[in-house]
């Protein structure tokens, strides 16, 4: 049984973790064979060790997002700031540092959770994500925070393919709105009214993206 198709529900607390570290990327095709193995074999272990939650690596497949996403949880945005982490960026290895130089238009989002989620209360991710990235004109945040919390939440609560939406704002990263939506069934987040609603919104990215690998 997929654990991604366990009820869902809204929760004023982080399922997993109050921060989340975004990767994007894109990558020419002999870059691309060597990147999912150096992941599993040097990334992911690495911060699993340091008190990372999950990590996982997505490809695009449907939007005008990078190409590849990698994605972190961790249990608060300190632990993106705090020594272990930051003396893995400082002393990398020849096989981190050399990886990270074939990175095509990289953009690099460390965020900060928002309540409330939808959640399964578990960590790690769906098979397939939409993430939608967005500033708010100054005129329409109240707005826009008020359709999310009373229409936009509500209307997805009793919808079990749209397992989990976790919105963060972000510390650093090109736009400030970070919202995630994850479902088992790629047509679920094809179909999201958030990624439609254009009201409030500027320099949009909406993206839906396949999982590739996972390490929790």
């Amino acid at each position: 049984m997929n654990k991604y198709k366990s009820m869902a529900i809204l929760q004023d607390s982080p399922s997993s973790g109050s921060g989340l570290l975004a990767i994007f990327c894109d990558l020419l095709p002999e870059d691309q064979i060597d990147f999912h193995p150096w992941l599993t074999e040097d990334m992911f272990p690495a911060r699993l060790n340091i008190g990372f939650k999950s990590c996982a690596s997505f490809k695009l497949i449907e939007g005008d997002g990078s190409e590849f996403v990698t994605l972190y949880e961790v249990p608060s945005v300190g632990y993106l700031y705090d020594k272990p982490y930051q003396q893995l960026r400082d002393n990398r290895l020849p096989r981190d540092a050399s990886f990270h130089k074939k990175f095509i238009k990289p953009n690099r989002y460390t965020l900060s959770w928002v309540g409330p989620e939808k959640s399964i209360n578990q960590h790690g991710f769906a098979e397939f994500i939409n993430i939608n990235l967005f500033d708010i004109q100054d005129k329409y945040n109240d707005l826009f925070n008020s359709f999310f919390i009373t229409r936009y939440l509500p209307s997805v609560a009793n919808n079990n393919e749209l397992t989990s939406v976790r919105r963060y704002l972000s510390l650093e990263g090109a736009h400030k709105n970070f919202i995630l939506e994850e479902s088992a069934d790629k047509k679920i987040l094809s179909n999201s009214v958030l990624s439609l609603n254009e009201l409030f919104s500027k320099n949009k990215i909406n993206s839906i993206y396949k999982r590739i690998i996972q390490s929790i």
